[in-house]
């Protein structure tokens, strides 16, 4: 960890919390959805997180992510791919590894190379333009799965829309999908997500499928007081400037820069190169409670306009309110935590 540098810290009770929480309310076991480093979180970080709080089923979006928690050496663990793993005997070495069986064709390829169903989910698309078998499709996978007498560890879908009337057509054009090709066939059903799950949608599935609220994020328009807050982004300021003495911030000229009547600026080693975007420039951080705006970002360090109460050292946190991040970078939590790379380390703590 290089010094003064920022750094994601993870609440490690908050995350159990959470997972205790959604799962005692709804009754399920639980799929932590991981994907994306853990939408930004730490994969590593947050799946030992979880599987110490006692969660043993995991989800990811890429077969490199499925190996990153392979190498944890958790015992009795599942991971499910969502997308098509393409090192197939990887199903075969790690039969704790699950995948998605996204299409008629490929369900055909898995059938012609030997693999063991009881690690496949078919997954179902129903106006998601993602992945998935459609219900067109329907008669000729029951008669590959009839003819082959084939069993499959799960079925799933995603729910697209956050209007619950159509949420649970959804749901329903799934569970008479599953039902029209065998329910006995599918040991495990998952279909909500986080907002899903927390509005209460979704009967007649096993499981429940969440990402974001085990970490502590809501979906726009989802209010949950249970769910609990658990990252925060911090650096302290490791060089200030009286703006006297210079003529450049960064690689912009002083006079270019709105300064706002403030005379200093303060340097934080956080910029692009970390995934922190020059779209952030105009963002408002915080500073010992009081708000102050970063004015510009170059790769590896960024400049915060401060006042005479700042002090070298003092921590700058980014992100505090996601409310008003949100609204200024016109775009939801889980997208801008997710663009912040390796170079900024993820740490655990217990508050």
């Amino acid at each position: 960890m290089s010094r003064d540098g920022f750094m994601v810290k993870l609440d490690k009770n908050n995350i159990i919390h959470n997972f205790n929480y959604i799962k005692n309310s709804t009754q399920k076991e639980i799929i932590s959805v991981v994907k994306a480093n853990a939408y930004g979180h730490g994969l590593k970080e947050v799946v030992s997180i979880l599987a110490e709080g006692g969660c043993r089923y995991f989800a990811v979006a890429r077969e490199s992510e499925a190996i990153e928690i392979l190498s944890l050496n958790l015992s009795d663990v599942q991971i499910l791919v969502f997308e098509t793993i393409g090192n197939l005997s990887l199903l075969k070495t790690h039969k704790n590894l699950e995948m998605c069986v996204n299409s008629l064709s490929e369900l055909e390829e898995l059938l012609l190379k030997n693999i063991n169903f009881s690690q496949l989910h078919l997954k179902f698309d129903f106006g998601f333009a993602r992945n998935g078998f459609t219900k067109d499709e329907l008669k000729s996978i029951k008669n590959i799965i009839t003819q082959n007498d084939l069993y499959f560890k799960g079925a799933m879908t995603h729910f697209f829309s956050s209007n619950p009337e159509e949420t649970i057509l959804i749901q329903k054009d799934f569970l008479d999908s599953i039902n029209f090709l065998g329910r006995e066939r599918f040991e495990v059903i998952h279909s909500q997500n986080s907002a899903a799950t927390l509005l209460g949608l979704g009967e007649g599935s096993t499981h429940v499928r969440c990402g974001i609220s085990l970490l502590g994020m809501l979906d726009p328009g989802i209010e949950n007081e249970n769910i609990r807050r658990s990252w925060k982004l911090s650096g302290p300021i490791y060089n200030i400037k009286d703006f006297s003495d210079i003529d450049f911030i960064g690689y912009m000229r002083k006079e270019d820069i709105d300064t706002k009547g403030f005379s200093r600026v303060g340097k934080i080693k956080i910029g692009y190169g970390d995934g922190f975007s020059k779209n952030n420039t105009n963002l408002l951080c915080h500073i010992n409670d009081k708000e102050f705006q970063i004015i510009h970002i170059s790769m590896d360090t960024s400049f915060v306009l401060i006042d005479d109460s700042i002090e070298l050292g003092d921590s700058v946190e980014i992100y505090r309110d996601f409310e008003k991040s949100n609204s200024f970078l016109k775009m939801d939590h889980y997208e801008y935590t997710t663009l912040l790379n390796s170079r900024i380390p993820r740490i655990i703590i217990e508050e």
